[in-house]
């Protein structure tokens, strides 16, 4: 029997790995040990890496030498998954094999007796792997009461971490845990749907959230929407159901000649965006893509697929605010998917270092995310003039353009939040259908808009995990405000609707607007069978 396990350690293929959460609870275990033994400090601390602990491969020799190594923590497995500490302490046992680490630990002058605790070293060596096959890494505990939760990302980290240690919860390192509270991800994992316990958890991000954030998905949601309404409703009057190709765009318009912006569909950041200012670059564009689907390192490729991208109307007159070019930034907060809850909520405007110059070549003007605004030598300096609150817009718009323009007091508040939210309301309405929902699922979409020099409201783009990043004065009033509030709703509205309670009033909203109350709608409760829906005619 033992000759039979010797050789099943002899294919055991390559290293695994456990989480760091385990490597560091191990460490502090590992230290006080040491300590209380009066071994050297130093002894069997080497470096892993980054993130991960491997856990020790095929043992080609000197089985007999495991069995007098030290178990550092948890007796039976610890002495089994941290000897490669030594290894990496030492670079020159790294390909001695188990037998260097005997002679390591030989050199260090430890007892052989003292190296395994009393009641595993009686134990066959291979008794104690067979074991720690079957049972397979133990994660360590969280310690304290309440609920636990996981963040994972650094994206608003200390905002949502503040939130949840002041309801007394704990947090844990371990992404694999599902016996969580709250888990909010900056990118989604499959498997966290997989274990989404409904009714019991919430989980930060809608799984196909993307028929709204990208932009190809919200691009197709609004077709079809307005396909079906326009038969429903013969009255409407939508724009033509297809879009040109790149040989039909026009290059002209009224007193100018028109640009395009290209953008990846699913990108952020302002990254693989650039303009199209004439037929020839499209041209260029065109051929570019031709050569790369016929290369033949391409065509190689396993998954091989164009990246999709979209190209839209650059608006060439856009409103400046002191000759700089800006958006604005708001939040469409879908705080409950059971019934759907979804509010509105303020954010700042965005704007950029340089003057605008819509002949420049450089995204930095054209582009006002902070991404590209950083890449500017000057950003640290004026970094507070790229970000406005609301209320400094409302006044600026108020001194420069009330006249002027002919607009109602407060602008900003008035019209062009209501257009906002007209707007918001229509998108969440065009994926209402499509979208995965299930008691525990919130999240957050960040949204641009662009106002133009007619004042007429654009929408540039939804986005999933916006930046939650508090690097200004003006996002350290707005982001914490938002984020907790968010949080808020999303656990009143997950507590009523577990008990089937009425969603009105909410006593956690404070400056969210609802956009839609989806109490009226037919949706099944959990652990109930989901109605058949009823096929819309088109």
């Amino acid at each position: 029997v033992a000759r039979s396990r010797t050789r099943f350690i002899h294919r055991w293929g390559h290293p695994t790995w456990i989480p760091v959460g385990s490597q560091r609870s191990e460490r502090s275990r590992m230290r006080r040990r040491r300590a209380q033994r009066g071994w050297p400090p130093g002894l069997g601390m080497g470096r892993a890496l980054p993130g991960r602990l491997p856990q020790p491969g095929p043992a080609p020799t000197l089985f007999a030498g495991w069995a007098h190594e030290r178990p550092m923590g948890s007796r039976r497995e610890e002495g089994l998954l941290r000897q490669p500490s030594l290894l990496d302490r030492d670079a020159g046992l790294a390909g001695a094999g188990w037998g260097g680490l005997s002679q390591a630990l030989a050199a260090d002058h430890l007892p052989a007796a003292d190296l395994l605790d009393t009641e595993d070293a009686a134990r066959p060596p291979a008794a104690l792997l067979e074991e720690l096959l079957l049972e397979g890494p133990k994660q360590p505990p969280v310690t304290g009461q309440g609920p636990v939760f996981y963040i994972g990302g650094s994206n608003g980290a200390s905002i949502i971490s503040s939130y949840c240690k002041s309801k007394g919860w704990q947090r844990t390192q371990d992404s694999r845990r599902e016996d969580y509270k709250l888990k909010w991800c900056e990118v989604k994992c499959r498997d966290s749907y997989c274990s989404f316990r409904e009714g019991e958890q919430l989980l930060y991000q809608l799984p196909n959230n993307k028929l709204l954030t990208t932009k190809i998905g919200l691009l197709c949601a609004l077709r079809e929407y307005s396909r079906v309404v326009s038969k429903v409703n013969t009255q409407a009057r939508f724009g033509k159901d297809t879009a040109p190709t790149l040989e039909e765009l026009p290059w002209t318009s009224p007193g100018q000649t028109q640009m395009w912006i290209c953008k990846p569909t699913a990108s952020n950041q302002g990254k693989g965006i650039f303009l199209l200012r004439n037929q020839e670059e499209v041209a260029a564009l065109q051929a570019k893509t031709q050569s790369l689907e016929e290369d033949p390192i391409y065509r190689k490729m396993p998954f091989r697929a164009p990246q999709a991208r979209v190209v839209q109307r650059y608006i060439q007159n856009p409103l400046l605010l002191d000759g700089k070019k800006f958006d604005v930034r708001s939040y469409l907060v879908i705080a409950c998917a059971m019934p759907y809850m979804v509010f509105f909520a303020h954010g700042y405007a965005r704007l950029t270092l340089s003057l605008y110059n819509p002949h420049s070549s450089d995204l930095s003007g054209h582009l006002t995310n902070q991404f590209m605004q950083k890449k500017s030598p000057l950003y640290v300096l004026l970094k507070e003039d790229t970000v406005w609150s609301m209320d400094h817009l409302n006044r600026y718009i108020n001194d420069n353009f009330s006249k002027a323009k002919g607009l109602p007091r407060d602008w900003v508040f008035t019209t062009f939040t209501k257009r906002m939210q007209q707007i918001m309301a229509q998108c969440f309405l065009a994926v209402k259908s499509k979208l995965e929902c299930k008691l525990g699922y919130f999240d957050l979409i960040g949204c641009d808009f662009l106002i133009d020099d007619n004042f007429k409201v654009w929408l540039l783009e939804m986005n999933s995990n916006p930046a939650l990043h508090t690097n200004c004065e003006v996002l350290k009033e707005v982001i914490p405000g938002v984020v907790v509030e968010t949080l808020d709703l999303a656990l009143e509205t997950f507590r009523k609707s577990s008990h089937s309670q009425k969603m009105l009033p909410l006593l956690s909203q404070r400056r969210f607007v609802l956009l839609h109350n989806g109490e009226a709608d037919v949706w099944p409760r959990p652990g109930a069978a989901a109605p058949a829906r009823p096929r819309a005619r088109v």
